[in-house]
Order: C-alpha cells, then sequence, then structure tokens
C-alpha cells in the first residue's frame, strides 16, 4: 500500500478492523462454498489435514473431473478435487489417478455434492501429456464403487496460498449457520479512489447483519470492518450496523465509497 501511494498524488487507503466505513451490498451467502473468499480449492484438503510442508513438497495435486448433469448447458458437472500424492511419487500433469474417501471442507445446505472436494490417492490409472490426454474425464467408471472416483490431475497448488487459505477457513468456520439460512451473511465492499477519479481498489468483506435489517443487493450499510476477503487475517468479523440507503447500479459491483 505504502509503495503504491507514494507514486499518487493521493490515495485513499483500505479501512482498517474495527474501523467505521460505508459499504455496498454486493451478494447475500447462504452457502460457504459460495462465498469467494482466500483460496477455495484448499478448503477441503486443510480440513482433510494437508499440511503446508506437503506443498512445499509439491505433493497437493488440484485435479478435475466430470458427472452427467442435464440441468447443466454442457451436459455435466464439473468437479475440482485435490489429491495428495504419496512421497517420493512424481506424476505429470494430465495422469489420471483413481481416489476414495472423497470430503468437502463443509456440507451444502441442499445436500449436493459441492464443486471442490479432497480425495485420498488410491492409485495412479494412466499417466499422459496434458496434449494427449482427454479433454473429459469422468468421475464415476463403469464398475467402480460409487465412492470411488477417477481424477486427472491439473498442477501441483503453490505452498504460498497455504497462508490465505489458512485464514480463509477460519473465517468462514465463525460464520454462524443460523445467519446463513436467514440470508443474514452478506459480501459488501466499497470504492477507494485516486485523484484523477479512476477506481484503485474494492476491498471486500463478508459481514454479518442484525435480523431486523433485512438487506438486499444494493443496499448502501454502516460496517464495522473486520478482516478483509482473501487475506492472511482470520478475524475479525466484519458487522454491518445499519442500513443507509439504496443504490441501483449494475449488480455485484460496488458503487459506494469507502469512508
Amino acid at each position: 500500500m505504502i509503495v503504491i501511494c507514494a507514486g499518487l498524488a493521493a490515495c485513499e487507503t483500505t479501512p482498517r478492523a474495527g474501523g467505521i466505513t460505508q459499504a455496498q451490498v454486493l451478494k447475500v451467502v447462504r452457502d460457504r462454498h459460495d462465498s469467494q473468499d482466500g483460496h477455495p480449492e484448499l478448503y477441503a484438503a486443510l480440513r482433510a489435514g494437508v499440511t503446508r510442508r506437503e506443498l512445499e513438497n509439491g505433493r497437493l495435486f488440484d485435479g478435475e473431473c466430470a458427472l452427467p448433469d442435464r440441468a447443466q448447458p454442457s451436459g455435466m458437472r464439473w468437479h475440482r478435487v485435490t489429491v495428495l500424492v504419496p512421497a517420493g511419487l512424481h506424476l505429470a500433469s494430465g495422469t489420471e489417478v483413481e481416489v476414495s474417501a472423497l470430503r468437502a471442507a463443509w456440507p451444502t445446505p441442499d445436500g449436493r455434492t459441492p464443486e471442490r472436494l479432497h480425495g485420498v490417492y488410491r492409485s495412479g490409472v494412466s499417466e499422459k501429456s496434458t496434449a494427449t490426454a482427454p479433454a473429459t474425464v469422468f468421475c464415476q467408471t463403469p464398475g467402480s464403487p460409487p465412492e470411488q472416483w477417477r481424477v486427472k490431475l491439473r498442477s501441483p497448488l503453490p505452498a504460498w496460498m497455504f497462508d490465505f487459505a489458512e485464514a480463509g477457513l477460519r473465517r468462514l468456520d465463525a460464520l454462524r449457520e443460523s445467519d446463513l439460512a436467514a440470508g443474514r451473511v452478506l459480501r459488501v465492499g466499497c470504492q477507494l479512489k485516486v485523484t484523477d477519479g479512476s477506481d484503485w481498489y474494492v476491498p471486500v468483506w463478508l459481514a454479518t447483519a442484525p435480523d431486523h435489517l433485512h438487506l438486499q443487493v444494493g443496499h448502501i450499510v454502516s460496517l464495522r470492518v473486520g478482516a478483509e476477503q482473501g487475506s492472511k487475517d482470520p478475524g475479525p468479523q466484519a458487522e454491518i450496523l445499519a442500513r443507509i440507503g439504496l443504490e441501483t447500479g449494475r449488480p455485484g459491483s460496488s458503487v459506494a465509497r469507502c469512508g
């Protein structure tokens, strides 16, 4: 922040935790999987006990597979699955592996299988370069038990994500199920501006609101600032204090100025 501001005639800084600012409701969050906070590709793996050292050793891979789903335009529903490969085993991107004991960071409110999961490595199926690997690998193959999936590995996940994901997991764990179900968890943000009037940065927070406010996307609110989304800060949680008004700008885009 200091380095960037030094090159500008003037700039606004991100509101600090505990301070009060105005912000705009960008989204009502009812499912932690849909929070857009931190690095969701790591949450299920951290819940399964994966460590920073294992990421540093290049053992945690991001993978993908698809399940048939007529409700989707493509006819398929894609899942991202992290896989911790055994120490000393070197696998290339595009390798297909079998995994079991699939788990998510949290259950979904409607009971569906979450998009992001972590699976326990069972065995390698084939090793192919990304150029020759099939475009689609189906999670479930004929003759295999439903709890055993086939996943195409993409690439190892970098260790620098670990601290950010660990903090994000703690922020999301702190949310109460009752607040999520009632629509009291909101994604809010505000605009920081530079002297030429151009957009510079939009800090975003997950905040809880009192039940009586009945907030919706577009509402301008008074916010007690907490840990910013995507940061290494696990807390405190942001809190909405009051409703100020309603803006009708582009949905999901903040037009409220910080401050």
